[in-house]
């Protein structure tokens, strides 16, 4: 005895994509914290920035920094970014120089966000070899859908 089967099938499907944009734009083209010069141990400075999602489609929000130089200095300011929208809440908290990239969840269509950026120079960090020290770097704000 033998028994077998057999299947054929065939469909026609027909898909249509269209495709999301993201556009972010920041309530300032400046520095965020633009008078830093005179800063020295125990003062701090704080910035504030809205980041807005004109696009139609949620975006992942990054925050990440590039060109860093003055690492001397850059290793004893604090670094601290909260999130003030609603409320206040922490995001990310650490010495300057190690900031690379921060993860800041989804911003959804047409939405905006409040930032708050604070530098911060220790009182502690006192150090004669500071003196007449810089450092600088320059925040990148960017999304993905």
């Amino acid at each position: 005895m033998f028994s077998g089967a057999s299947f054929t099938s065939k469909s026609a499907n027909k898909a249509s994509l269209a495709a999301g944009t993201v556009q972010l734009s920041s309530s300032t083209s400046q520095a965020i914290i633009a008078e830093t010069s005179g800063l020295k141990p125990g003062d701090s400075r704080k910035g504030t920035i809205t980041i807005t999602n004109k696009g139609d489609v949620a975006s992942g929000l990054t925050l990440s920094a590039t060109g860093l130089t003055g690492s001397a200095l850059a290793a004893v300011i604090d670094l601290k970014v909260d999130e003030v929208t609603d409320t206040t809440t922490q995001k990310w908290s650490g010495k300057l120089s190690s900031f690379e990239s921060l993860s800041l969840g989804s911003l959804g269509a047409s939405a905006s966000r409040t930032f708050q950026l604070t530098l911060s120079w220790p009182e502690a960090s006192n150090s004669p070899a500071l003196q007449a020290a810089s450092t600088s770097l320059t925040f990148v704000w960017s999304g993905s859908a």
